[in-house]
């Protein structure tokens, strides 16, 4: 059946007059009679009846309307919910590094909460690996990551690169190259992606033993209690490279990217597009 030719339906059916429901259609009144005439070949049965100069519903046109008022009163909360996603409103999942969560994502919340109120924010800390399935699998809305990952679905905005620096305890580096280090103390990483391996190999350094952490904090936390040596942004360590807790073994000229991503069909979602407009314009600030 013809939508459009059910709602004229529909509209008639509440006048019970040809004329008054042109007018709310903006139909001629012909073009009513043979919307109707079509609809009743259609079923094969009379909708209206008419008494004098009074219309009325047949039994089959009672019928019909109770179905077609379910119909464009799914229609009309249909309407009205979309129209919330006409600005932000709902829910929005973020996902990120812990290191992204604390030194940048803190500062967006409460200014994004402020324009949007009406957007409900999940923050999730989840490692780059991570956060790259939770966004592949619309399990988080937007994600940051370090690196670049090139995968199916997943729009990416490059938006930051970082120094990456090679770092110890001072204490476990006395006279010793980076691959006397390792061969004692294990390489701990997050991950052994292409820009690490690319970074060892530029110091043509293999770790004798690897070990693996969720999140930069940790492997902060590891190298200062002098558990290996590892590779992180120069941001993440300043603090205890100026108080002589870490010690920079190798400043690598190759920058960690870092990027927003999200599913592909999440680029007109108005809660998506607004939280990364408001990154892209204060993450320099921040």
């Amino acid at each position: 059946m013809d939508l459009r030719i059910l709602k004229t339906f529909h509209v008639v059916s509440i006048y019970l007059n040809f004329t008054k429901a042109a007018e709310v259609l903006n139909y001629s009144q012909p073009t009513i009679s043979q919307q109707i005439k079509t609809l009743e070949d259609e079923i094969g049965h009379t909708l209206f009846n008419r008494v004098g100069k009074k219309m009325f519903l047949s039994q089959v046109g009672k019928l019909l309307k109770t179905h077609t008022e379910k119909v464009f009163s799914v229609m009309e909360e249909l309407e009205h919910d979309l129209k919330k996603f006409e600005k932000p409103f709902g829910n929005l999942t973020i996902a990120a590094p812990e290191f992204y969560c604390g030194y940048y994502l803190s500062h967006f919340l409460g200014p994004f909460i402020k324009l949007h109120p009406q957007v409900n924010l999940k923050l999730h800390c989840s490692n780059t690996r991570e956060t790259l399935r939770l966004v592949s699998s619309n399990k988080a809305d937007i994600g940051f990551i370090a690196g670049k990952q090139n995968q199916y679905g997943i729009e990416e905005i490059l938006i930051d690169e970082e120094d990456l620096v090679l770092v110890a305890n001072p204490a476990i580096t006395h006279n010793r190259t980076v691959q006397e280090i390792l061969d004692d103390c294990p390489f701990i990483t997050y991950g052994m992606d292409e820009i690490i391996q690319g970074c060892l190999r530029e110091i043509q350094c293999i770790p004798k033993t690897i070990v693996e952490c969720g999140s930069e904090e940790a492997i902060k936390q590891a190298v200062i209690s002098q558990a290996g040596i590892a590779l992180l942004s120069e941001l993440i360590i300043k603090d205890e490279v100026e108080r002589g807790s870490l010690k920079v073994l190798y400043r690598f000229p190759k920058r960690l990217p870092t990027y927003i991503i999200y599913h592909e069909n999440l680029k007109d979602f108005s809660n998506v597009t607004a939280f990364i407009d408001l990154v892209i314009e204060k993450w320099r600030t921040v």
